[in-house]
């Protein structure tokens, strides 16, 4: 019988700013508020997904001042009063602490998954069984935190990695987390592929806010007293992510708290790279020539075309490119390089930087 679900909240990470889906994804307008292939933006598909878990009213959504509007426009569900705004980005650490507090203010006794604004998961109802079982998990045993994991499908060196081992408390298919990796080298991702002890961090989090709270605390006093003046106070001159953890977790991990991991079975993709967005939407739309937008093809395969702009974009034989296309920038480039050296596309970025007009030419 399914306990008392009265505490379960969700929160959405959008304060993030996508470089590396450029020219797509700006400053301005990051992917979060993108539709990338759908006919709505991924912050309101990642908004539906977790409605499913703990409901509308349950759900906040954590950013900075910059996108406060875009993201009330993007979610005309959301309740106002559940916006958590930064002043400032500091880090994900002071987003959670801010988060941890404020939705604390409202339920001392919640239980929070936390989810990124730009992931692609299918199923539904297999996301919906993992999220439950963490649920449950961590109202049984409060002083946990959990992660929600999935088996790697191939060498990703953009995502991050954990190996986990056992049984928490005993619980089959939840493990304990035992070491973590962020952007491992491709050799080493490929170990990682054959160890089978390893695992993709699809970064949602679930824990308890007195757990977090006092964890984050522990770990870093300073973080805590700016956060829990901030929170009191609502002045900008009091929020301050410095001297932070450089990771979420890290509060849990240096200060021996547990981790749990949940072995999932849903198929996720972190749409942070063109090459991940790509891999979704050819699952999605089972087919291997992805295309968004206005596009008129003959005889391409294996191929990525995202048009953004009002034109209609004409392609013939490609095989394995990616073409984007926005109202200022072309970016045409093999999927693999995309994957292989994510760097490409900030060095592509820069050296466009003050380029404008077709007399100009990048040498």
């Amino acid at each position: 019988m399914r306990t008392d679900t009265s505490h379960r909240y969700a929160v959405i990470l959008a304060g993030g700013r996508g470089t590396r889906l450029w020219p797509i994804s700006t400053q301005e307008q990051p992917k979060q508020f993108q539709a990338l292939g759908d006919t709505r933006p991924l912050i309101a598909q990642t908004f539906d997904r977790l409605k499913e878990c703990v409901g509308a009213g349950h759900i906040f959504v954590s950013t900075t001042a910059e996108y406060a509007d875009d993201v009330l426009a993007s979610l005309p569900e959301l309740n106002p009063a559940h916006l958590v705004v930064e002043p400032r980005p500091e880090g994900k650490p002071a987003a959670f602490l801010l988060i941890a507090h404020r939705i604390a203010a409202v339920d001392p006794a919640a239980v929070v998954l936390s989810a990124a604004s730009d992931s692609s998961i299918v199923p539904l109802e297999a996301f919906q069984a993992a999220a439950d079982r963490s649920f449950d998990f961590v109202e049984a045993h409060p002083s946990w935190t959990t992660l929600l994991a999935i088996a790697p499908t191939h060498a990703d060196t953009s995502l991050g990695y954990v190996r986990a081992t056992g049984h928490a408390m005993g619980v089959t298919g939840i493990r304990v987390a035992r070491d973590f990796l962020e952007k491992p080298s491709h050799a080493v991702a490929e170990e990682f592929l054959a160890a089978h002890d390893y695992f993709w961090n699809t970064s949602h989090y679930c824990f308890s806010v007195a757990t977090l709270k006092e964890a984050y605390q522990q770990a870093s006093p300073e973080l805590g007293a700016a956060i829990t003046a901030y929170a009191s106070s609502g002045d900008p001159a009091d929020y301050r992510g410095d001297p932070g953890p450089d990771h979420e977790l890290l509060p849990f991990v240096d200060c021996g708290w547990p981790i749990g991991v949940v072995e999932s079975d849903f198929r996720w993709y972190d749409i942070g790279t063109w090459p991940s967005l790509y891999r979704a939407l050819a699952d999605s739309k089972g087919t291997d020539l992805v295309t968004s937008g206005g596009h008129v093809d003959l005889d391409s395969s294996s191929g990525l075309v995202v048009n953004d702009s009002a034109m209609t974009v004409v392609t013939a034989g490609i095989e394995g490119l990616a073409v984007i296309v926005s109202d200022a920038v072309v970016l045409v480039a093999p999927i693999a390089t995309l994957e292989d050296q994510p760097q490409t596309i900030a060095q592509l970025q820069q050296r466009c930087a003050g380029v404008a007009g077709p007399e100009r030419d990048i040498q």
